[in-house]
């Protein structure tokens, strides 16, 4: 008859530190998953940040040249009907400058926009011309495309910024319907203009099209 082979019961304490050593096993992978993930979210977020602060510095660069543009013609224009709309848009893009640049800030990023300064260095250099002229109803038009541009960027923030984030005495969409206001203003004179502009010409009527 063979013997029976004798089973030892497991040690209770070695088998206490091997559950311990498993526990720990499973935590720091259980923290490392959470790490990476944590680590994931940063990442995103921070590649969002960045888009969002490049975006802002874009317009930031467009509010540098309108205000260039507008402040010189308001001087070239003083007295005039353009003059007065001149001066009311001086004052208006660099209170909507302000507020791009605190929340350029509150993002953490600087407001400097070399690029910006050159391209306002440069269109307050090409803007003018007299009441009448081409060049000012040109003006005009790149200005109304410009406040059109800023109105998106408003309705944009409408969708990321709560309006007590936002800088200044005006809300998003208070900011959004200057621009409207803006963009009607500057158009009606570049309608008005266009007639000043291009009088006297004998445009030949055009056949409707035929499909």
């Amino acid at each position: 008859m063979t013997d029976a082979i004798a089973i030892e019961p497991r040690d209770r304490g070695t088998l206490g530190i091997e559950i311990v050593g498993a526990a720990a096993v499973v935590g720091i992978g259980l923290a490392a998953v959470v790490w990476q993930q944590r680590r994931r979210r940063r990442s995103i977020a921070d590649d969002h940040r960045a888009a969002l602060v490049g975006y802002l510095r874009h317009h930031l660069a467009g509010a540098h040249a309108a205000i260039r543009v507008v402040e010189r013609l308001r001087l070239v224009h003083a007295g005039t009907r353009e003059g007065r709309l001149f001066a009311s848009l001086f004052d208006e893009f660099r209170e909507e400058r302000d507020v791009v640049r605190a929340l350029l800030g509150g993002l953490g990023a600087s407001s400097v926009s070399p690029a910006g300064a050159a391209l306002g260095s440069a269109s307050s250099r090409i803007a003018g011309g007299q009441s009448g002229d081409r060049s000012l109803f040109e003006t005009l038009e790149g200005l109304a495309i410009g406040v059109q541009g800023k109105r998106c960027l408003w309705r944009a923030l409408m969708m990321l910024v709560p309006d007590d984030a936002v800088p200044g005495r005006r809300t998003l969409a208070g900011l959004e319907a200057m621009a409207v206001r803006q963009w009607e203003a500057i158009d009606e004179r570049r309608q008005a203009l266009a007639v000043e502009a291009f009088a006297g010409l004998d445009l030949p009527a055009t056949e409707p099209a035929i499909d």
